[in-house]
């Protein structure tokens, strides 16, 4: 197995042939971040690029990543009301919350990661809370954010979208909600690089293949907390997330196609 070490990231301001220059939002981003600043695109590096009002990270092989909540497949699941999550909100609890209290409930994703659960669980009206380790990824998340509060129906949608950063065995003592949702990165498995979907293939070569982070303190850190049920995605067929066997309360589980939903009950 080939061992995984961290990129080294460089930070460059890329003020050619925009004549409103790099938004301060954006420009804050990228010094909070104190990376070292180039003065030009370095070649075969991990550049990370403030253009204008956004921020992009671009690999050695120039494929860039960017998040985008007005376009896309977050705008699509946003204007489709939430279809493509039906089994997750279900595994959250969302509808049988929402019959008692009259209202949705608040969610924690500890697990952000590109955002895109998060978008469309708050496109249903509901508060979420997002927790993201990486600090380029937090960024990017939080460009995006930035960028989607100024257009209309996505506005209302990002500010029910609350992002931290830091460690999620850390932070959830202190969060309040209804459930506790997981999303650690799938285990690998051999398959073609061209199945891997380019934004994970961003989060694999940032946070390092799945297990080289410690996901056997997650879950247990997760069952602690004051809430509902936590809600683990892991895909169908794979062992539970490592923890699980500690867990002796009840724990029911929802299937899709490719994707099974671990939902532990607190109460």
């Amino acid at each position: 197995m080939t061992c995984w070490s961290a990129p080294d990231i460089v930070a460059y301001r890329d003020t050619g042939n925009n004549t409103g220059g790099i938004s301060p939002a954006c420009s804050e981003l990228l010094d909070s971040l104190d990376l070292p600043l180039c003065s030009r695109i370095p070649q075969a590096a991990w550049v990370l690029t403030a253009h204008g009002e956004e921020l992009a990270l671009t690999r050695p092989d120039g494929v860039k990543l960017t998040i985008d909540f007005n376009a896309g497949k977050a705008r699509h699941r946003a204007a489709e009301s939430g279809k493509g999550i039906r089994t997750l909100a279900r595994a959250l609890g969302l509808n049988a919350y929402r019959r008692q209290f009259g209202e949705l409930p608040a969610v924690i994703d500890a697990t952000g990661g590109l955002g895109q659960d998060a978008w469309a669980l708050a496109s249903l009206g509901g508060r979420v809370t997002v927790i993201e380790q990486h600090p380029i990824v937090h960024a990017l998340l939080a460009n995006a954010l930035h960028r989607a509060a100024g257009h209309g129906e996505a506005g209302d949608i990002a500010r029910r979208i609350v992002l931290l950063h830091g460690l999620a065995e850390k932070l959830l003592p202190e969060l309040d909600g209804h459930a506790i949702y997981l999303d650690p990165m799938y285990p690998e498995r051999k398959r073609k690089k061209a199945d891997s979907r380019k934004g994970m293939q961003f989060l694999h070569a940032l946070l390092g293949p799945s297990g080289s982070c410690d996901d056997g303190q997650l879950l247990p850190a997760a069952l602690q907390c004051a809430v509902s049920r936590v809600v683990v995605k892991r895909p169908r067929g794979a062992e539970p997330l490592p923890g699980a066997e500690q867990w002796r309360g009840q724990r029911t589980c929802l299937e899709s196609p490719n994707t099974r939903y671990d939902v532990y009950h607190r109460r």
